[in-house]
């Protein structure tokens, strides 16, 4: 367990690099995530299936709980920063990027791990972490609309074979905000609740999110809002480029009316041990979908899902890059459908 808690947060101190020596090291957590990680998982074996005892829990919690101050540490000290008159816009920009590249993949990685949770009170943490991320409403999305319709094209989260990042990016950030709207509302229609009442959480994550900006501009003013827009931007687009390569051309099948259940062919998977150390386990998704209120630690891989030809990294690369994702992974698919259909 002492990886999964000193890994991420080689990536925190990477993004503080830029803050606390010169903006120029803002290119850090970049090197780190894209170049460094990649090479680890070329070197160390596959991630082996766990067996882990919950009396360890106690560390694992906080291994996970630690992240919220180390977040905060990033974007109050970012924002102090920023604030000095002599910082350029492009340089609060540069430094929101890189603490975004925390954001994205520890912060809001940490953030779907809790969310997950049974214990309110880390369901709460894991809601902030979002919010810090101007991203709330995917406490709502990815709970209630994501785990159930993964696979489907009712699914925001899902991208299409053949749908590249960019255009899945837009679709997505919109349809997941108006999936998140109609869910909640039809979760307080069923209560008899009306849609504006104060008991919706769409508009307390609206309101926390505007008051995190109000403060970002307090602090640091023009600058303070480029740095968190940056921020949230890069943290954003992080979490939706590992949503693309999660599930991307796989679909579930109509049965009956009904779509099939979730299998283990419905989810890309990586057991890098660098990448899942640096995420919490995210890439053993399948299990994840299939028992999504277990914890980090208990989730293990078998050997009949379909893996992704490479780590997370190269994966979110070769993602920004529409022609080679295509020759890739649409061959994968294609071999994955012949496959199934002669089994």
């Amino acid at each position: 367990m002492f990886f999964y808690l000193v890994t991420p947060l080689i990536l925190i101190a990477s993004s503080s690099l830029g803050l606390l020596i010169n903006p120029s090291w803002s290119v850090s957590p970049f090197i780190w995530v894209f170049i460094l990680v990649p090479i680890i998982d070329l070197v160390l074996p596959y991630l082996s299936k766990q067996d882990v005892d919950l009396k360890e829990n106690m560390l694992h919690n906080f291994s996970i709980l630690i992240i919220l101050p180390c977040i905060l540490f990033l974007i109050v000290f970012g924002l102090i920063v920023v604030s000095d008159s002599s910082i350029s816009l492009l340089v609060a920009a540069a430094l929101g990027a890189a603490v975004g590249m925390s954001g994205g993949s520890i912060g809001i990685t940490t953030a779907h791990e809790l969310i997950h949770r049974q214990n309110k009170y880390m369901r709460g943490i894991g809601v902030l972490l979002l919010v810090l991320c101007c991203y709330g409403h995917f406490r709502i999305e990815h709970v209630y609309g994501h785990h159930k319709n993964v696979a489907t094209k009712e699914d925001p989260a899902t991208a299409r074979k053949g749908e590249n990042f960019y255009f899945y990016f837009i679709r997505c950030v919109i349809n997941s905000v108006i999936s998140s709207w109609n869910i909640e509302k039809n979760i307080l229609d069923k209560k008899n609740i009306n849609t504006l009442s104060p008991q919706n959480r769409m508009l307390h994550y609206f309101i926390l999110e505007i008051i995190f900006l109000f403060i970002a501009f307090f602090i640091a003013g023009i600058n303070g809002l480029i740095f968190v827009i940056f921020h949230s931007f890069v943290s954003i687009t992080l979490l939706e480029l590992v949503n693309y390569i999660q599930h991307y051309g796989l679909e579930r099948k109509m049965q009956n009316g009904k779509y099939e259940r979730f299998t283990d062919h419905h989810s890309w998977n990586s057991r890098h041990i660098s990448a899942n150390w640096s995420t919490f386990n995210l890439g053993l998704h399948a299990e994840h979908h299939q028992s999504a209120s277990k914890p980090y630690p208990l989730l293990s891989q078998e050997e009949k899902v379909i893996e992704m030809p490479a780590n997370y990294s190269i994966m979110l690369i070769m993602a920004l890059i529409p022609p080679l994702w295509f020759f890739i992974m649409d061959r994968k698919i294609d071999k994955l459908k012949t496959i199934n259909s002669s089994a």
